[in-house]
């Protein structure tokens, strides 16, 4: 996971009623606090209640409402004043600060945390790509062994997408967009493959012993205790003790991403009862799951700019950096709708590391790694490359100036500061055309060519939702 490092603000609750206990520690430092919030009482009721009579469409304000009831009860005298110790310190030596909570009550664990918003910086959350957000189950009575999330390329992605009886889910629509997202990287970085039709939990869990994936992703409807399969050619709610029976012994699974509604809601009076969760237990690192009923656009954006992320980003094979940066562009897109704050990520790994990658690789360049001889080292090839960039760079430029409406400026800065990271990286490698050659040349050369190869995956990212904006009728 090159150029990454996440530093984790570790949070428990823990206890049988309210208030409750925290215990957060940050590096070297610990600090213990109370919360006295849970999702048993009138205030949250009324909350949840509204989220189903408004399909999805919550608004803002109520979402920061609530996002902001999380904050101020979590982050209390000395809880926050390790939070803002962790904050002053987030830009200094890391990419960010990966938020780990861990809630055994479960009508604590059945809040929305996703959504958390801090109000004295009017930020949410899920805005920020430097605080990722993931839940942890570290208790040895309800998940035993967790089996290392890393793996090698290429990755094994099998795609489940059972026939839909209600006609409201696309499976091939959702496999070709995926295929699209991943391009060029399939094949060298990633191989898909897909199980389809009016198949049962058996026939799922043959194909996962026949293609041994990497990461299972399942598109389906869902609801807090199943998945939507087939049975004796009869669409079934297939139990999540049925699902977990299926991933035993799936050792090659590493991710496992649930793309169906309420997979990650659990029973109030039972610890880990949600299907995601369920599924945690199977000893899989890491499941990403949704928590409400959520949009099939929704879920597909989600699932696009996750791989995307995860295969191609600026932190390769960090699954959490890969959910975090989805639910940016989920929130960048749509902060008046709860689409962002549904994806539920439960990460049982140190780090967050699927894979290590040697090489960034993203089109339409990849840069390959030759060593010419030290007395003759030839930078015609990287020059060439270089004008290449300068080519597509040109065609990029006015994106970073481009007016956008209010909700979008979000993606604008990170576009901005991407296209002048690379320009200022070009004029570089412009000033080594001017020295002698030799292999330090060269060395500087393919080292600068492949920063911007990793900050052009980042542009590319950014220009699609802008041009897609751009392109719409207003």
């Amino acid at each position: 996971m090159a150029h990454c490092r996440f530093i984790d603000f570790d949070i428990t609750i823990h206890g049988q009623q309210t208030p409750y206990l925290v215990h957060a520690v940050y590096r070297q430092h610990a600090a213990t606090g109370l919360f006295a919030a849970d999702s048993t009482q009138p205030e949250w009721t009324a909350y949840f209640d509204h989220l189903d009579q408004a399909r999805g469409g919550v608004g803002r304000r109520v979402l920061e409402e609530m996002g902001g009831l999380l904050y101020a009860h979590l982050f209390r005298d000395q809880v926050r004043d390790l939070w803002v110790r962790a904050r002053t310190e987030l830009n200094h030596d890391t990419d960010g600060i990966c938020i780990r909570l861990m809630a055994e009550p479960p009508a604590v664990a059945a809040l929305p945390w996703e959504v958390m918003f801090d109000p004295e910086q009017n930020l949410a959350f899920a805005g920020s790509i430097q605080t990722p957000f993931v839940r942890v189950e570290k208790l040895l009575r309800h998940v035993g062994h967790v089996r290392s999330l890393v793996t090698r390329l290429p990755l094994r992605l099998l795609i489940a997408t059972p026939e839909d009886p209600t006609g409201q889910i696309d499976g091939k629509a959702e496999v070709a967009r995926l295929s699209a997202a991943l391009g060029a990287l399939a094949g060298s970085v990633v191989t898909i493959s897909v199980l389809d039709g009016r198949f049962n939990i058996v026939e799922l869990r043959q194909a996962i012993a026949q293609e041994q994936p990497d990461i299972l992703h399942l598109v389906t409807h869902g609801q807090p205790d199943g998945l939507l399969l087939w049975q004796h050619d009869e669409p079934a709610i297939v139990p999540a003790s049925s699902l977990r029976v299926a991933l035993e012994g799936a050792y090659s699974i590493k991710l496992v991403v649930l793309n169906a509604c309420a997979t990650a809601q659990g029973a109030l009076g039972r610890r880990l009862a949600s299907v995601g969760a369920q599924l945690l237990q199977t000893g899989a690192p890491a499941v990403i799951a949704m928590q409400y009923d959520i949009e099939e656009n929704v879920a597909s954006d989600f699932a696009q700019f996750f791989y995307e992320a995860l295969l191609g980003g600026h932190c390769p094979g960090a699954v959490h950096r890969a959910v975090s940066f989805a639910r940016s562009n989920l929130y960048a897109l749509n902060p008046d709708r709860i689409g962002y704050g549904t994806p539920v990520l439960w990460l049982n790994a140190a780090d967050g590391a699927i894979f290590e990658m040697e090489d960034q690789l993203m089109p339409p360049f990849s840069l390959r790694r030759t060593t010419p001889p030290d007395n003759a080292p030839d930078l015609k090839p990287l020059k060439r490359q270089r004008q290449q960039f300068e080519e597509w760079h040109a065609g990029v430029i006015d994106l970073g100036g481009a007016p956008l409406p209010v909700a979008l400026r979000a993606v604008q800065r990170p576009l901005q500061d991407a296209l002048q990271e690379i320009d200022d990286l070009l004029v570089q490698l412009r000033r080594l055309d001017l020295e002698p050659v030799s292999g330090h040349v060269f060395k500087q050369y393919e080292e600068k060519l492949a920063l911007i190869i990793a900050k052009q995956n980042t542009v590319n990212r950014l220009a699609v939702i802008i041009r897609d904006q751009q392109e719409r009728p207003h």
